[in-house]
């Protein structure tokens, strides 16, 4: 659907910019479906299946069990959960969370609360950390293809540009598999930025990789430490999925598993993580930005007041994480374990209909070649393929959306139990049969 917005409009020249940038990318907002409503097997069987949207819908039996039983725990509220809270989170959160990822990251050392700040998403910690690293009409590297809410934090408030780091499937010399990134992709984008005059901040990664699912070694991690520091660019870590490898010898890299005098420059260095995709809580809203910089700190802290997560959710979760153990060895161990099995199945389908997939080995998504699908290698029939898809009933994201640089790729979302697996299947079977 397009927008358009007349001259005479009564909303700011930023509001016009806003509706302007929402229309040209035509990305659906977290959680939308397009059609007839989601897909349920009993209560909406002709629904839409949802492979947009990365939720871990496999773990809310585990979780439901677990706020029961903390809700049932002697009560403990005071009346500070009807007060405003600290700016920058509750203190018994912002421990929990610190206890949790010094566990689930292998952290060289504890986390520090103090330097934690949190907020009400992951998106918003993102365009929050732009906010305050870069100015207006400045430019981040991000490889490509990216997670496209990324684009939005960074364009819509801030105004900040994205400079691609294009990644591709077929390897170059000196590279060992598809997709790969590496300092020296990223050295040629900021180049080539550079020379068009773009002043770039920053170097936004997600690891594990949105959409590729692809987790960077320690060597990939130091290797664009070394790179970044070379051109006096901040770090941004988003490590949302953290906890979600289901390839079995595949080890994440965290940046908290560095030594700081390892680092090239630590006031350089923020991360990102939420509660959303490892916990599968992506409607709680609770997010956190954590920084070595006390002035990054500070400035983050400020914006914090106005994205603050309700103090009773923040007491409430405070509650379920102080159980760690839980966390760690029932609730990430059987989500790994699920995660696996769904992407087995998923792909092992896939496969059989003749869409070969990448092998990320993280995340909640697979990045499928539907290219052999398209009648040409164009954005255009890219465009009728995942129209096709949805008159299926079957809702991805394409490679265009993500600033792939190829077309026919799309993510698709395996977090499902197997009968909607099972049924998105045998939707694109239809769908790829038809002409």
């Amino acid at each position: 659907m397009s927008l358009s917005v007349s001259p005479k409009s009564s909303v700011s020249q930023r509001a016009r910019a806003i509706l302007t940038y929402e229309a040209s990318c035509a990305v659906p907002a977290a959680g939308g479906i397009v059609g007839k409503g989601e897909y349920h097997a009993e209560e909406n069987p002709n629904g839409m299946i949802n492979m947009g949207t990365a939720q871990n819908i496999m773990m809310y039996d585990l979780l439901r069990e677990k706020l029961d039983c903390s809700m049932e725990l002697p009560r403990t509220w005071s009346d500070r959960m009807f007060k405003y809270g600290e700016t920058e989170g509750l203190p018994e959160l912002r421990e929990a969370i610190a206890k949790l990822l010094t566990i689930t990251s292998h952290a060289a050392k504890p986390l520090d609360p103090n330097k934690m700040v949190i907020m009400n998403g992951g998106d918003v910690c993102l365009e929050a950390m732009a906010h305050v690293l870069c100015d207006a009409g400045e430019a981040v590297l991000v490889p490509v293809p990216f997670y496209y809410g990324l684009g939005r934090s960074l364009k819509l408030r801030p105004n900040v540009d994205v400079v691609p780091i294009p990644l591709f499937k077929e390897p170059r010399p000196g590279e060992s598999q598809p997709f790969q990134l590496t300092a020296d992709r990223a050295e040629e984008a900021y180049q080539k930025a550079v020379s068009e005059g773009v002043t770039v901040r920053a170097l936004f990664l997600v690891n594990p990789s949105n959409p590729l699912g692809d987790v960077y070694s320690r060597k990939q991690v130091l290797d664009l430490l070394m790179f970044a520091s070379r051109h006096d660019l901040h770090v941004v870590f988003d490590e949302v999925y953290m906890s979600t490898i289901y390839e079995e010898g595949v080890t994440h890299s965290s940046i908290f598993q560095f030594r700081e005098d390892e680092i090239p420059d630590p006031q350089k260095v923020h991360f990102i993580w939420t509660f959303s995709k490892d916990l599968a809580m992506s409607g709680m809203h609770i997010a956190v930005n954590y920084t070595w910089n006390d002035e990054v700190c500070k400035a983050l802290t400020s914006i914090a007041h106005f994205h603050a997560a309700p103090t009773g959710w923040q007491q409430a979760m405070a509650r379920m994480l102080s159980d760690s153990d839980w966390f760690v060895n029932v609730f990430l161990a059987t989500s790994v374990k699920r995660l696996k099995e769904a992407h087995s199945f998923f792909t092992q389908g896939l496969s059989e209909l003749g869409v070969p997939c990448h092998n990320g080995g993280a995340g909640l998504f697979v990045w499928a070649d539907f290219s052999k699908f398209l009648s040409a290698p164009t954005a255009e029939a890219e465009e009728e393929l995942k129209q096709k898809l949805l008159r299926a009933g079957v809702q991805g994201t394409p490679s265009a959306v993500c600033l792939g640089q190829e077309r026919g790729w799309f993510r698709l979302v395996f977090a499902k139990d197997k009968d909607t697996l099972e049924t998105a299947l045998a939707r694109m079977q239809k769908a790829l049969k038809t002409n």
